[in-house]
């Protein structure tokens, strides 16, 4: 008798089985592997961030201050902080031709400010390689290749609109950052004037997603003619509207609706609110030292806000 050869292999049943079985291990996977993503993201936006203030220190140390968050009008184009701190970021070249005496939307600025440049966009940015395009009244409209980084100005007052009564910051507290902008009170910036010491004060902060309005993590595209008119100021590496004082809620914030939630890191984008990033539970920060470190997005906003200022006469436990 001739025996009929036995096929073997896996049935309907064990199939499905060995199927349910790796996309278990796939969904136990996935979360570490997302998590090891979002790390190695996280480290190179420190890395960024690192370079910057670095190349803010480096330009310290040649001219003996800092550069202005933006310059002075009077005596030149609307410009910030950027063109004097890219030669320390081997963008020499990019910088060549920019003309400090010129707005930096207009000619020959307007091409430079078009510059995609990953040194100041973070990895983990929900949308690189924007592009911030403000109409005018009269052209040319306010065009420049958006960042996920901005110096901080100092803190606003209204912040205390915020704040417990006891917590209040007292009306005689010096509330500029570092990187101050140009005025009566401020015509520049020194390492000398950071008495709060270097390693206790901020130099460079997230602010990402901008031109578009990011709220908790809910997305708002801007619309620059809307009404009421949808933008997250301040989107472009170049403009004049990078930097701003945290805790201050601005006009057309309140038309669009009332910022959910208290000021807090990663709660609203908008320019003045506060720091803004999308690494989870928190935010990237350079200091004057030129250390990075993360800060919790829960921690105590008047510590945050000490922490801004550059001679507030805080003390701040280590």
């Amino acid at each position: 008798m001739h025996m009929k050869p036995r096929h073997t292999g896996f049935t309907l049943v064990e199939l499905l089985v060995v199927i349910a079985v790796i996309g278990v291990l796939i969904a136990l996977l996935l979360p570490a592997i997302q998590a090891a993503r979002e790390a190695a993201r996280r480290s190179q936006c420190q890395s960024n961030m690192k370079q910057i203030a670095l190349a803010f220190l480096n330009f310290h140390d040649a001219k003996k201050q800092f550069p202005l968050a933006f310059t002075n009008p009077n005596t030149g184009g609307q410009n910030n902080w950027a063109p004097f701190v890219f030669p320390y970021l081997e963008e020499q070249n990019l910088i060549a031709l920019y003309d400090l005496k010129t707005d930096w939307w207009r000619p020959p600025n307007a091409s430079i400010a078009a510059t995609q440049l990953s040194i100041v966009q973070c990895p983990s940015t929900a949308e690189p390689n924007r592009v911030q395009n403000k109409p005018e009244a009269t052209p040319p409209n306010k065009i420049g290749a958006c960042g996920d980084y901005f110096v901080t100005a100092g803190v606003h007052r209204d912040i205390n609109l915020t704040l417990s009564a006891g917590e209040q910051i007292p009306t005689t507290t010096d509330l500029r950052g570092v990187i101050c902008w140009y005025g009566p009170l401020n015509s520049r910036n020194r390492m000398v004037d950071v008495a709060d010491g270097t390693s206790n004060t901020i130099l460079l902060g997230e602010c990402g997603g901008r031109e578009d309005v990011w709220r908790r993590g809910v997305k708002y595209l801007v619309d620059y003619t809307g009404t009421p008119r949808v933008r997250a100021r301040g989107g472009a590496w170049a403009t004049t509207d990078n930097a701003y004082e945290i805790g201050q809620t601005k006009a057309w914030d309140l038309a669009f609706g009332p910022i959910p939630g208290r000021v807090a890191i990663n709660n609203s984008n908008e320019w003045g609110h506060c720091f803004y990033s999308f690494h989870p539970a928190g935010a990237n920060f350079a200091f004057a030292d030129g250390s990075v470190r993360l800060l919790d997005e829960n921690m105590n906003l008047r510590t945050l806000a000490d922490i801004v200022t550059r001679a507030g006469g805080e003390i701040i436990a280590n």
